[in-house]
């Protein structure tokens, strides 16, 4: 296995904390009540503050694994050793659901597809699977925004050095809404859950009450609905937190019991989750609509205001919250931008009087 430069490593360690065994490796993840005997959950260690990733074991035919865990020495021992544990060889494994293109869900699939694992994901991961960098207009909005030129640079580093957690796949069987899957113990129904990236996925037990939902949903974490090009016109930002809206509504209409995510326990109350998740959005949404009340300012103000302190390398999940929320505020038209010589300033859309006395 390919490791990575050390001052790389280091970089990735000092953007997503963590070591090799991750943050909170003593986290628990889904297991218990209603989790079929025949779902086999392993946890995989990461090198992110999250912790381990949960790595699902679907036996039966075919052999299933949904998602892999990152490529870190330390994750594929555990994905070895846990496959073992419950019976198996690496080679007997015949099918790899990707929720999402995200290095801790899909790191070790590359190699996977070359012992002969088939690797199924949404089309819109696309870029994310093959390691697709749109660094340009990144940069582009990261100079807008108004971050300093050393933290764009630290920040672009840290990305980088993500990339070394994780290997590129070039080819995978699409997945889209409402395809159905084959297993021997259960059809397996295909859900897209866009937000938290474009091409997210959900993977429903027919007739179960179950869903492996990714990151879609964790228990006492906000998933951050992360800004990235949008997937059908990348010069664009895709609108990551109305796609995660409109993800948690679908959630909610789909008569499901029981997720199972990619960390964490098992969500067995959906309604108090995604209320506990929607009053944090809120929270965070009015922080931002008062630091505009102040007067317009860029996006790199708004992140000092509401993240004193950030070190320059953990500024992107940061950005990304606080740019998905003011494309969220720009879609319900109550926040507007303008250019100001080489910056980017938002700012409060003034409420017309029927809006004033309605609220």
């Amino acid at each position: 296995m390919r490791t990575a430069p050390p001052e790389m490593a280091e970089a990735a360690r000092r953007l997503f904390g963590g070591g090799e065994r991750g943050g909170r490796a003593g986290r628990p993840i889904c297991t218990g009540v209603g989790v079929p005997d025949w779902v086999v959950p392993l946890a995989i260690p990461t090198p992110y503050p999250i912790g381990p990733v949960t790595v699902y074991l679907l036996e039966g035919e075919p052999l299933t694994l949904i998602d892999s865990g990152p490529a870190t020495r330390a994750a594929r021992r555990a994905l070895v050793d846990g496959l073992a544990a419950a019976g198996y060889r690496v080679e007997a494994v015949r099918r790899l659901l990707v929720t999402h293109g995200h290095h801790d869900h899909f790191g070790q699939a590359a190699w996977l597809a070359k012992g002969g694992v088939e690797v199924f994901a949404h089309p819109h991961e696309a870029r994310n699977l093959r390691q697709e960098r749109a660094y340009a207009i990144l940069w582009r909005q990261l100079s807008l925004a108004g971050l300093p030129l050393l933290t764009r640079l630290a920040l672009l580093a840290g990305l980088l050095a993500l990339d070394t957690t994780a290997r590129p796949v070039s080819r995978f069987a699409e997945l889209v809404e409402g395809e159905t899957l084959q297993h021997s113990r259960g059809r397996i129904r295909v859900h897209h859950l866009p937000g938290h990236s474009p091409g997210h996925l959900g993977f429903e037990l027919v007739d179960a009450g179950i869903m492996w939902t990714g990151d879609t949903l964790l228990e006492g974490i906000t998933p951050n609905a992360v800004v990235g090009p949008d997937p059908e016109d990348p010069t664009r930002p895709f609108r990551s937190l109305a796609a995660y809206n409109d993800s948690l509504v679908k959630l909610e209409r789909s008569g499901v019991g029981l997720l199972l995510p990619g960390h964490g326990p098992c969500i067995r109350d959906l309604s108090a989750a995604i209320a506990s998740v929607r009053q944090r959005q809120d929270q965070r949404s009015r922080q931002v609509q008062r630091l505009l009340d102040r007067g317009p300012a860029p996006v790199m103000a708004l992140l000092r205001a509401l993240f004193p302190g950030l070190p320059a390398v953990e500024t992107f999940l940061a950005f990304s919250e606080v740019f998905g929320h003011l494309l969220e505020l720009e879609r319900r038209g109550r926040v507007r931008r303008r250019r100001l010589g080489r910056r980017e300033l938002w700012e409060l859309v003034p409420l017309g009087p029927s809006s004033a006395a309605s609220g």
